[in-house]
């Protein structure tokens, strides 16, 4: 009876624990560990919130405005949604981003410099609004300029 118990402990309950127990239990991982840049600029929502406050800011600016001008809402939300997905996927959240890549997306609409510098000023303005710490806006400004050689087409 002993040994069938042991038997069953080893060959049946013991793997279904192990396969249950936490990745970073298994991975080895300690609780020091840095967490990804999704959690520490808040998670989804405070995402979304950016990227809202970032999209009416252009949308408004005199040179900007042209890609979203002839519009209609539901094209607007979900441009806006693509974006959250694309900077939620890239920030190491549970979100997988669907669109295209950023130089198909991107490809054809003469984005120049003086585009993307606007674009710049308008995310460094939402950060300061929300907070942001210097670290985490940082890392956001380093992502976005890492995509800028995809974006720009014209210098």
């Amino acid at each position: 009876m002993k040994i069938r118990f042991y038997k069953l402990v080893t060959s049946a309950v013991l793997p279904l624990v192990l396969a249950c127990a936490s990745p970073s239990i298994i991975a080895g991982n300690d609780e020091s560990s840095e967490a990804s840049l999704y959690e520490r600029l808040g998670g989804y929502n405070a995402i979304t919130a950016v990227v809202d406050d970032v999209v009416v800011q252009i949308a408004a600016d005199e040179k900007l405005g042209r890609f979203w001008a002839h519009r209609g809402d539901d094209g607007i939300t979900r441009e806006k949604q693509l974006i959250v997905d694309f900077i939620v996927a890239k920030a190491g959240g549970r979100l997988y981003y669907r669109g295209r890549d950023m130089k198909l997306s991107h490809e054809g609409m003469s984005i120049d410099e003086k585009d993307w510098e606007i674009l710049i000023t308008a995310l460094k303005n939402t950060l300061h609004k929300f907070k942001v710490p210097a670290k985490e806006s940082r890392e956001v400004l380093d992502f976005f300029a890492s995509t800028k050689k995809d974006i720009v087409e014209k210098s």
